[in-house]
């Protein structure tokens, strides 16, 4: 594994910043892990994202999500309006990415009692996300 990439803030923009950085890192030829845990993960779950205060406004978050959407990036909520955003269908449309493994944190996933949703994220261990970590070249707390 050649780069970790932790994404633990619940917030649309982080995430965002997160998978792009995660996929042009895998589009040349690195392999990487984006581990989701804490807020992230339980927003992924059961929860609810939000915007960072720059991005609360209906435009910031509108002219986002059309660059993102321009970038090859599938923010926009398919089924209500394309100035809304759906995280969930950005992080799940990276399960198909080559080079890109979509990992649910397992100690987070123990203090959420996280079932089998959502399915797109791989169960790993304890074990495993050690190895995972220290077999990394690179750690990204965040993008």
């Amino acid at each position: 594994m050649s780069t970790v990439v932790i994404c633990r803030d619940a917030l649309e923009d982080a995430v965002l910043g997160n998978v792009a950085l995660a996929r042009a890192m895998a589009r040349h030829g690195k392999k990487v892990a984006l581990v989701f845990t804490g807020e992230a993960l339980a927003a992924l779950d059961k929860g609810t994202f939000r915007w960072s205060p720059n991005f609360k406004t209906r435009d910031a978050r509108s002219a986002v999500i059309a660059a993102a959407e321009e970038a090859g990036l599938p923010l926009a909520h398919r089924e209500l309006d394309s100035r809304w955003s759906d995280v969930r269908a950005l992080v799940r449309s990276m399960a198909d990415e080559e080079n890109i493994r979509l990992v649910a944190c397992p100690l987070w996933g123990r203090l959420l009692a996280l079932g089998a949703e959502p399915a797109y994220l791989e169960r790993i261990d304890e074990g495993q996300l050690v190895d995972l970590l220290g077999e990394a070249n690179t750690i990204v707390g965040g993008y």
